[in-house]
């Protein structure tokens, strides 16, 4: 399965990148943020792979900022 997913690493990379940029257009915040975190998750689990660590310490930090920031988002203090 590793090799497989290295092997076609390019087409998950652009899949993960297109669900970042897909959940910019959702309005609804559970699904913006379900959306969002499974992109982060994949190119995550890429970096992890390829053995990479500032990429897998940068991709775990923008998972964390993504929860705070819906947590932010659903108790009102920021509103958009």
């Amino acid at each position: 399965m590793k090799e497989y997913i290295l092997k076609k690493e390019r087409i998950f990379h652009f899949l993960s990148l297109a669900l970042i940029a897909g959940s910019m257009f959702i309005q609804e915040p559970v699904q913006k943020l379900i959306v969002l975190v499974t992109g982060i998750l994949g190119l995550l689990v890429l970096s992890a792979l390829k053995k990479q660590k500032i990429l897998v310490i940068v991709y775990l930090v923008l998972f964390i900022a993504a929860g705070i920031f819906y947590y932010l988002m659903t108790n009102g203090k920021l509103n958009f």
